[in-house]
């Protein structure tokens, strides 16, 4: 029997939620059953792209639709789908996705999925941006077999059908057995103390992400406090200034990119979590299976909870947030193992649901 062949439609393999959950997805799949390939809409080399090659895929890359015209773009999508015979389409680009299942129904694949991963309030909000999410929400209802959301939040801002809730689920055993080895290595290298409080974040350094609200916060806190940003982005150089001009930049770490991710979290004392909008919120569930307590804001979906008494949820409001911080049970909590394990946050539940809709049968 030959392989299901999928195609996923992603910007790039970098460390994003939508590409975090993939890579996720794709370690655990039966891969004699499922073969995954990528289109990816920009040719720079992503973070991910290794791995997903050690994996078995193959990277077909072509022009975003900001760098070629609407036609073009279509016509592009269309060849590389017919040439590799794709079974299953699985678009990852949020309103984009569009444009993307109406050129895998004129290349004649039979499922066509758009994968909202973002709140799409958090797009830019131009006469064309808004004109371009219009069209493109006509084109998911049209030609779209299925629709998937990371939370109900992010289903409702794009869909006008039907979907389904697929949350991001994450590798629970690398979560709740760090190794210590790299977390001594880790606090070496980031020349972290016993005595220093951690406030952590994982994301990429930008508007959205809101960074620049947690340095505002450590200006304000005492100097045990110490601020670890993990990601990279088109913020960074602003944010170090910014840091400086507060008198901080001695006390924010700008950690980069980073692979560790479940023993970078076992160096957080407190995760913070101020996204002015989220479609889910991966790195604040990995937090939560850390046992890490979360202060997250008000923007954050509620369904990124586990239900282990771990999240804080907050406005926008530096008073609000600094009583947390200095109040908050800075002690890790002993989760309740089995229960997580069970639960819809492990990516096997994830793979699981994923396949009955690739096969047909969401509904079982």
């Amino acid at each position: 029997m030959s392989k299901i062949k999928v195609m996923h439609c992603l910007g790039q393999l970098n460390t994003g939620g939508a590409e975090t959950l993939v890579m996720n997805i794709f370690r655990h799949i039966e891969r004699d059953k499922f073969e995954f390939d990528f289109l990816l809409f920009n040719d720079d080399k992503g973070f991910y792209d290794e791995e997903a090659k050690s994996l078995g895929a193959n990277l077909h890359y072509t022009s975003s639709m900001g760098h070629t015209n609407i036609f073009k773009y279509i016509r592009s999508i269309i060849k590389i789908l017919k040439d590799q015979n794709i079974d299953i389409v699985h678009s990852h680009m949020d309103w984009q996705g569009g444009l993307i299942v109406y050129a895998a129904y004129r290349a004649g694949v039979k499922k066509r999925i758009v994968h909202s991963h973002a709140n799409q309030g958090m797009f830019k909000t131009s006469l064309l941006h808004r004109l371009l999410i219009t069209i493109n929400k006509y084109l998911i209802k049209r030609y779209a077999t299925d629709c998937i959301a990371c939370s109900q939040e992010a289903g409702e801002s794009l869909f006008r059908q039907p979907f389904e809730v697929l949350i991001n689920g994450i590798d629970i055993e690398r979560f709740l057995n760090p190794n210590q080895e790299i977390i001594n290595q880790l606090k070496q290298e980031l020349n972290i103390q016993d005595t220093d409080i951690i406030l952590g974040n994982v994301g990429s350094l930008s508007e959205n992400k809101n960074q620049r609200f947690l340095i505002q916060i450590l200006s304000k806190l005492d100097k045990k406090y110490r601020l670890v940003l993990v990601g990279d982005g088109s913020m960074k150089y602003e944010l170090k200034q910014f840091s400086k001009e507060l008198n901080v930049m001695d006390r924010v770490i700008f950690a980069g990119v980073r692979k560790e991710i479940p023993e970078i979290m076992q160096l957080f004392n407190i995760f913070l979590f101020p996204s002015k909008k989220e479609g889910l919120g991966i790195v604040a569930i990995e937090a939560q299976v850390s046992g890490i307590p979360c202060i997250v804001s008000e923007s954050i979906p509620e369904q990124v909870d586990i239900g282990q008494g771990l999240i804080k949820r907050k406005p926008l409001i530096i008073n609000e947030w600094l009583e947390s911080i200095i109040n908050i049970d800075k002690n890790k909590t002993n989760i309740n193992k089995q229960k997580i394990t069970d639960s819809q946050f492990n990516i096997k539940k994830s793979c699981e649901k994923l396949l009955k809709i690739y096969k047909g049968d969401k509904n079982e």
